[in-house]
């Protein structure tokens, strides 16, 4: 007797399989004049998207130790890509290596458990391989019974017909030629020995065969012939070597409309493994010519490589007007175009859990936040005491205003100045009294056209404590604010805009109502907002509170964030929060403030945003790239999706090379490439939006600081709860350089 080939499902069985880059040793490249950042990139069977480490930086002898989780079968080919990262041009290879996992599992009696390989790293130099190095893998958390996965054994083929991969095609091949995979003897078994062969395989655990939708027909017509007839029979049948994914079926077509010859295949293509979710209802799973598992789904006619799993409890699946498939989340009522599983409804729900307690902290020190710090030591005020009963508030945009409790009215002038100026003596001929921003008052002479703050009546002055001379200019940051607070008062509008969300949905019930509004203008009206099922007034907390939540959605990792940018929503947004002096949770960079306030963007501002591209440009700039051989163009190139395009920093920028004389050039153009790269379109839509409710010239006194300053605010720092919870590294708590930082922290907080 002879062993019957295994089944095509089974060779196509996936399994999970742990595998560890540890390290590499590599030789080091002529011709570079520093060390290389060398990554590993994983890829198995071919398919993407791959599998990638960190790059190791300035070494030849890098250290990864990163774990990744793949699908495997026991005949994959696992493809290692050894590469070096550049900053200013394409990767460079340094070398790959293919490991092929039936060979591992064979040496490893079928189980891998923490299992050490070390595999050579091989480049091809023009034409001839040579070794750079020795990579170190581990595989763990796989285990198979070898004696269902034989070794390939290559097979020369005496016809002309294209023999597909894999155990089962090569017995099967070895049979019509009048050979055997392993030399056995070419006396052909019984019927009886085959059949009861057969039986004992199919009483294993092995995962069933599909169902025989793809049978050939010969396959269907020799149903009563000996399984070695149907082996020769099916190897004559000429099937391409890689085909594309099976086409859906015919109008009509179902499962039950098999040919009657596949009804054993049919049902035992519908049992599973005990640790498989049933299909879903409509789909099937089917094998191809080359013993790989799809699925064919008859809703929607569509195949496709990975098992489909049943909708989580509350889904439903719809399809749109146009014939698009979209999925309704009933516990929510939310829709989504993604296909949803148990295992993404897990992570969002145990995401949302973690974000819940996070966003608890995060608004307890967005509470704490301040502008401007009042508690300052007092000044003799040169006007005196308030008259009795009356009280002197200031508003949230900075601005004082005083209140009489006699009359219970509200004024802008100070009682005490309409008292000393109130007599009845007029002014002298050719004097006006006139009021600063501030509300202080100021006489002017226009016998002289000069101004002062003293009353010619009396002698006192009214203004500032040792001002003199007219009102002077302030440039504090506390003047920009107030000068920022009038022009809002004074260009505010009447009425209100009422904005009713949903907590559960507060992205976009914000964006629906907040670009309702055609005249961006209208948003400076007071804001009035409702969370539905919390009634309440809105005197400045519910709206306060409104920004923080808002802020923090639109950083939600699950909305794609320019999506809606250019609708200007993230600008109205913004500008909405500076105007009505309300704070935001997270801001921008710095560079991203400066092109607000149209200031130009400097090599330094690259530092804050990528250290390692701002290093490079400035050891560009610091030697002489000719005598270091660097080979440059005025162009760059960017890798998005996996696809590397080019993209020329001056008009035929990739024919232009840079030069100690045009290095200069090449910096700044690089630097503003890097800092706008893919959000010209974005930042343009950003703006439009801010300057339609904030006109961006009311920002010009201010900077980049003091505009991050204004939409994030400022908080208190516990000292003590920070030199406690301090975690030291390079450094020790009685090292002197942190003692010298706990006294300079100390200082400014007295």
């Amino acid at each position: 007797m002879v062993d019957i080939p295994v089944q095509p499902s089974s060779a196509s069985q996936l399994s999970q399989l742990k595998f560890t880059i540890l390290k590499a040793s590599l030789k080091e490249q002529p011709g570079w004049f520093t060390k290389g950042d060398p990554y590993v990139k994983l890829v198995v069977d071919g398919k993407q998207p791959s599998k990638r480490t960190e790059p190791a930086r300035k070494t030849w002898d890098p250290v990864w130790e990163e774990e990744f989780t793949i699908l495997v079968t026991p005949y994959s080919l696992l493809e290692l890509e050894v590469n070096n990262k550049f900053s200013l041009k394409s990767d460079v290879p340094l070398g790959s290596a293919k490991i092929q996992l039936n060979d591992v599992l064979h040496s490893s009696h079928g189980k891998l458990n923490d299992h050490n390989l070390e595999v050579n790293i091989i480049l091809d130099k023009n034409g001839t391989p040579c070794q750079t190095g020795v990579l170190e893998v581990v595989l763990d958390g796989m285990s198979v019974n070898m004696r269902h996965f034989p070794r390939r054994v290559p097979v020369k083929s005496q016809t002309s017909t294209p023999v597909s991969n894999g155990p089962a095609t090569a017995a099967r091949t070895a049979s019509a030629n009048g050979n055997t995979p392993s030399g056995q003897s070419q006396q052909r078994p019984s019927d009886g020995d085959v059949q009861r062969r057969q039986s004992r395989q199919s009483s294993s655990r092995q995962r069933p065969v599909s169902t025989g939708a793809l049978a050939t027909p010969a396959a269907v017509n020799t149903s009563s012939s000996s399984p070695a007839v149907n082996a020769r029979n099916s190897v004559s049948t000429s099937t391409p070597s890689v085909p594309p994914p099976p086409p859906p079926p015919h109008h009509g077509q179902s499962p039950s409309s098999q040919p009657a010859g596949n009804s054993s295949n049919t049902s035992s293509a519908r049992q599973r493994q005990g640790n498989e979710e049933p299909l879903p209802p409509g789909w099937e799973q089917r094998v191809d010519p080359h013993s790989r598992i799809y699925y064919v789904d008859h809703n929607t006619r569509t195949t496709a490589w990975e098992r489909p799993q049943p909708l989580p409890p509350g889904w439903e699946r719809r399809t749109d007007s146009r014939g698009r498939t979209y999925y309704v989340d009933h516990n929510t009522r939310t829709t989504t175009w993604q296909r949803p599983t148990a295992e993404t409804v897990r992570n969002f729900e145990n995401w949302q859990m973690q974000n819940r307690a996070l966003l608890n902290t995060e608004r307890q020190n967005f509470q704490q936040r301040f502008l401007l710090q009042t508690a300052c030591v007092p000044e003799t005020d040169p006007l005196g005491p308030l008259p009795a009963a009356w009280e002197k508030r200031v508003e949230t945009n900075g601005r004082v205003y005083f209140v009489n409790h006699n009359t219970r009215a509200t004024q802008w002038e100070d009682p005490r100045t309409q008292v000393m100026v109130g007599s009845d003596t007029p002014l002298p001929s050719g004097w006006e009294m006139r009021y600063t921003n501030e509300g202080i008052p100021y006489f002017v002479d226009h016998n002289t056209r000069t101004t002062t703050f003293s009353d010619p009546r009396t002698g006192v002055a009214l203004g500032i404590k040792g001002a003199g001379g007219g009102p002077a200019y302030e440039r504090s940051f506390r003047w920009k604010v107030v000068q920022f607070r009038h022009l809002c008062q004074s260009n505010s509008l009447p009425s209100l805009i009422k904005i009713t969300v949903n907590r559960t949905n507060i992205f976009e019930d914000s964006f629906q109502q907040v670009m309702r509004y055609a005249a961006p203008h209208d948003l400076r009206r007071r804001l009035y907002i409702i969370f539905k099922g919390e009634e309440g007034l809105d005197y400045g907390g519910v709206a306060r509170e409104w920004f923080f939540l808002l802020s923090h959605e639109v950083l939600n990792p699950m909305y794609c964030l320019f999506e809606y940018a250019k609708q200007e929503f993230i600008g109205r947004l913004i500008a909405m929060a500076l105007y009505h002096g309300k704070f935001i949770d997270r801001g921008f960079t710095l560079p991203f403030y400066k092109r607000m306030l149209n200031k130009k963007q400097t090599m330094k501002d690259l530092e804050s945003i990528d250290p390692e591209f701002y290093n490079s440009l400035v050891w560009i700039k610091e030697n002489n790239i000719e005598e270091c051989g660097l080979d440059m163009e005025f162009a760059v190139d960017m890798e998005l999706l996996g696809k590397v395009t080019s993209h020329d920093l001056k008009p035929n920028g990739a024919n232009i090379k840079v030069t100690e004389e045009n290095k200069e050039e090449y910096l700044s153009l690089m630097t503003q490439w890097r800092l706008n790269r893919g959000i010209e379109e974005q930042t343009k839509a950003f703006l439009e939006g801010f300057d339609g409710v904030v006109p961006l010239y009311w920002l010009q006194y201010f900077d980049e600081k003091e505009m991050e300053l204004m939409l994030c605010g400022m908080q208190e720092i516990d000292v003590d709860d920070w030199q406690a919870n301090a975690v030291y590294r390079h450094y020790t708590r009685n090292s002197k350089q942190v003692t010298w930082f706990w006294q300079v922290c100390e200082m400014s907080r007295l």
